[in-house]
């Protein structure tokens, strides 16, 4: 085996020392290091190592865990649906390309980049360094979603999915400002 093989992917260190608090990051990721060469590797073998290695890793993902309050976790869990949503949203577009689809296809990735900022920042507890931005993208996302409602409801043909997503949307936003709200004022690992 190689030098390089017999090391966790540099990239799930790199996101293990984004998660752990600075006192602490060193000891975690080298005792981690060390778990995984001398004891996973031989007994698992390169493959079943790594995964080992990265569910250690998602061990110390917030909602993982038992921290935080739930809002902040069923934010997070609304995040996924709605940026699976777009997504989907995007990929149709660009495959039926429907009259305007231009339009709601960078409306689909602006969607997405908000749900992917809230869930990293969920994930990296960068609440305060990105407060600005997230409010600003939980005011976007209620507006897109009140219009969405508004402009389906108002349509010649009603589309559930439509619907569901323009209240998604919505809640998302409003979880978002009331998250931001809590963490207003306090420190940057406070996010929930």
């Amino acid at each position: 085996m190689s030098g390089a093989t017999q090391t966790p992917p540099r990239w799930a260190e790199a996101l293990l020392e984004c998660l752990l608090p600075e006192h602490v990051r060193e000891t975690v990721v080298g005792d981690l290091r060390e778990e995984f060469v001398e004891s996973a590797l031989q007994r698992k073998g390169l493959l079943r190592a790594r995964l080992w290695y990265l569910r250690q890793v998602a061990s110390f993902v917030p909602w993982f865990t038992n921290e935080g309050p739930p809002m902040g976790k069923f934010l997070v869990l609304v995040s996924c649906f709605t940026l699976a949503c777009a997504s989907w949203l995007a990929v149709m577009e660009t495959v039926l390309r429907h009259p305007g689809y231009v339009a709601r296809i960078g409306t689909a990735l602006v969607i997405a980049a908000i749900c992917v900022t809230t869930i990293l920042v969920r994930m990296l507890h960068a609440g305060i360094r990105c407060e600005r931005w997230l409010w600003l993208g939980a005011v976007a996302l209620i507006a897109l979603g009140v219009m969405a409602f508004f402009r389906n409801v108002n349509a010649n043909h009603f589309e559930g999915f439509v619907f569901v997503i323009s209240l998604v949307l919505i809640v998302q936003g409003v979880l978002m400002l009331a998250n931001l709200g809590r963490a207003h004022g306090a420190s940057p690992r406070s996010f929930s």
